[in-house]
């Protein structure tokens, strides 16, 4: 397995991995698959340029990770997490989230933050193996459905 960024000209690479992830877990992500079809080119294209990671199995993406930092926060935000079905309960999690605390370190972050689905217990059990602390913020999906979001931090 290898993890990478992916280049400007890789966009397809990324929207075809994001779009399996929103069919896979549609009730997972902010997004709509539907939304996501209807992307343009240079969204992606943009995409491609921010802080992100993706785990092949040979020449096959088999996950992906983004990290943003948003104006109102002090810590960035992993995002987009995403395993695909066959590479869940092998190394491949822990090492998209271990390229997002080293970035997050390497720019002088002191921690990360996440959101995720409170009935995704083998997440929220993965993302404590890796150091997250759960806080008692509960969030909504930005797109309306009725799930919450919990919280998780890592500070070290």
């Amino acid at each position: 397995m290898t993890i990478r960024s992916l280049r400007v000209e890789e966009w397809r690479t990324y929207r075809a991995v994001r779009l399996a992830a929103l069919a896979d877990a549609p009730d997972a992500f902010g997004g709509t698959y539907d939304a996501a079809l209807a992307y343009p080119e240079q969204l992606w294209r943009d995409w491609c340029g921010q802080p992100s990671w993706f785990a092949f199995a040979g020449d096959e993406p088999v996950g992906m990770v983004r990290i943003a930092r948003a104006d109102d926060r002090d810590l960035p935000e992993l995002i987009s997490m995403w395993v695909a079905p066959a590479a869940r309960g092998t190394s491949v999690a822990a090492d998209l989230i271990g390229c997002v605390l080293t970035w997050a370190r390497a720019g002088g972050d002191h921690g990360v933050r996440l959101h995720v689905i409170e009935s995704n217990l083998r997440a929220r059990a993965l993302y404590r193996r890796m150091g997250f602390v759960e806080n008692e913020i509960r969030e909504q999906l930005p797109n309306g459905r009725v799930e919450l979001e919990a919280e998780m931090i890592f500070d070290r």
